[in-house]
Order: C-alpha cells, then structure tokens, then sequence
C-alpha cells in the first residue's frame, strides 16, 4: 500500500504571526541548542510551504538523487494531489520536474532531521552495507524497484528517472549535427568513486583510435567528453570537463545519438533524458539491477560478479579488462543503428 499523508493549511494571520517570532528566535541562533535551531527552522519553512505528503531523502550520490524522480513519478500516477518535496544537494537535476511542490537546496539540510517531519519523510536505499564504503548486499530487483518497494508503492512501476529541460537549455545542448558523450572516470574524482566501476583509461584511447581510423567517422561524429577536471583527458575530443553544469551536460545528452561510459549518474542522466547508451558494467554490478534493456549493456558474467565491492578486488578487475574497446565499438555501431527508436521503457510489478 502507498504511503499516505495528509496536509496542514495555516491561517494568513497565524502565519505572519509564527513567521515573527520565529525570526526573532532564529536572530540569535548561538544562544539556541541545534536540535531547537532545527524544529525552529523546520516550523519557519512549514508556516511558509505548508506540510508535505512525503519528503523523499537519500543519503547517496547526485545519481541516486536522480533515481528518487522515479520514486516521485510513481506516487503522483497514484495521488496526483500528492505533495511532495526533496532536499537535495544537487537540486538543478530535480529543476522543472512537475512531480515535486518544492525541491530544496542543501541551506534546507535541517529538514532531513527535524522530528515534525518525522511522519511525513521517507528514508530510502536500495543496499545496505556490509562493510561501510566498500562492501553493499548485491539487491535482488532493480534498485528502481526496490526504491518504490521502500517507499510503499505497490503495483506496476516504470524503470526509468526523470529530467526535464527547458527548450532554451535543449538547443544550447546541439553543439553539432551528430554527437557522442563520453565519460571517462578519473581515480577519485567524486566522493561516491568506485574503482570496481572504471573501465582503464588506456581502453578509452584505444576505442576511440578505432573510431577514429574509421573512414568519415571524425567528419560525420563529434565526440564530446564530459565529466569533471579531474577526469583524465582523452585525445581527439571536444574536451568539456568540468565546463558544463550538470543540466548543461543533461541538454548535450539530450542531443547526443549515443552516451559511453560506466555505470552511474550519467548513464542514468541519459536514460532521464532518452540518450541510448554504451554502459560499460564489468562485474561490481550486473545491468538487471541498475540498467535499462534500451542501452547496450557489457556485463561480464565472472564467477565473482555481480560482487557490490567498490575499491577492493582480488581479481585486477578481470570483470572490467575482459571488456575490450572493439567491443564498445560494436556496441556503439547497435546505438547508432537504433538512434530514430524510440527507447523502450521497462516496468515490473511489485
């Protein structure tokens, strides 16, 4: 059964007046305990916005922010009326999604602990640790489903995140005719930053020196790198690494005929925004738990795969090596083949 919530109106009177003494007390925040600065804070946002039906919360990466928009999608196709927020600390891939009343930046953060949202806030995951940061239980659905399973929702569930762009924001993302997106990992360049998940810098270069010795491909393709300034550099590509926002990179998805990378934020930023893609899994994951059937998915089917490790492996990754770039080239020749298909969208039932 889907969790239910109700709502609270405020009367413009007492709102005004809780509106004024709340900012009297939070004017000397020193002198005020934290767990009172954060009811305090808490009540100012409430008498404003009103209250929720449901305040979705994740304490992962900016793609498992992106994964909620599913959760949000599923709980307005059965409570249109819902009201629902997010307090998120990359609130821009959440911008324009009509599925929320309010999506809150990280300044929100106290709203993730105030107990009178306690009734209202739904905690999710969709592993829980073994070992912390580097151990997770290998989930036995997808972790969309598994998300909405959490989150009380029964029924048929589309796997599948959200983003939407504005129309502006989609034509500053056409930067040629045809584009590729590729995303090569640095070591730790984010906080989330698995080495289970990396597919090695030299395979990039090689893959796309096969793209390159193809006659006409240069001229007819441009190959766009995104990611951050700590991914390494790729030769022979539009380098845009730690130029774009994340919509911007979202847009240049948008209007991109393929996506290559691994598993992750981008690889779910394509599907939110219906670029087919190259996922390159290996074994830390297998893409029957975190991918779409519209995407060409390498999985490598090793004894100890699907393992859920993110750094530690006895195996030098032989998940990730046995993938070969003429293989992602092969790959990307079946994207390419299908890029004026629509995506197919999956769904199960829980």
């Amino acid at each position: 059964m889907l969790m239910q919530g109700g709502s609270t109106s405020y009367h413009t009177g007492e709102r005004k007046g809780l509106g004024q003494l709340l900012r009297k007390a939070l004017s000397q925040p020193a002198k005020i305990p934290l767990a009172v600065r954060t009811e305090l804070f808490t009540l100012k946002v409430l008498a404003e916005e009103g209250m929720p039906d449901y305040l979705l919360q994740f304490l992962g990466g900016i793609g498992d922010e992106l994964l909620l928009t599913a959760v949000a999608r599923e709980i307005k196709r059965r409570n249109p009326k819902a009201k629902i927020w997010q307090v998120s600390h990359s609130p821009g891939v959440l911008e324009n999604n009509p599925d929320y009343a309010r999506v809150f930046s990280w300044d929100y953060l106290p709203l993730r602990f105030s107990n009178l949202l306690n009734g209202r806030r739904v905690r999710l995951r969709y592993t829980e640790f073994q070992v912390p940061s580097e151990v997770e239980t290998p989930p036995q659905r997808h972790i969309i489903a598994e998300l909405c399973y959490r989150a009380g929702i029964r029924g048929e569930v589309a796997i599948r995140p959200y983003l939407f762009l504005t129309a502006d924001e989609e034509a500053r993302g056409r930067l040629a005719p045809r584009q590729i997106v590729v995303h090569c990992v640095g070591e730790r360049a984010h906080e989330t930053y698995m080495a289970n998940k990396v597919w090695p810098k030299p395979y990039y270069d090689e893959m796309l020196s096969l793209l390159r010795n193809r006659k006409g491909f240069t001229r007819e393709y441009q190959i766009i790198q995104v990611g951050t300034q700590r991914d390494p550099p790729l030769p022979g590509v539009l380098d845009l690494r730690g130029r774009t926002t994340l919509r911007e990179t979202a847009a240049i998805l948008r209007n991109a005929d393929a996506f290559i990378g691994g598993s992750g934020l981008l690889s779910h930023m394509a599907r939110a925004v219906d670029c087919r893609a190259v996922v390159i899994y290996g074994g830390r994951e297998h893409s029957y738990q975190s991918g779409y059937t519209c995407n060409e998915n390498l999985n490598s089917l090793v004894d100890c795969a699907p393992c859920w490790r993110w750094n530690t492996c006895e195996w030098d990754r032989k998940c990730l090596t046995r993938i070969s770039p003429q293989m992602v080239v092969e790959a990307l020749d079946r994207v390419l083949a299908r890029r004026n298909e629509p995506l197919m969208v999956d769904s199960v039932t829980l």
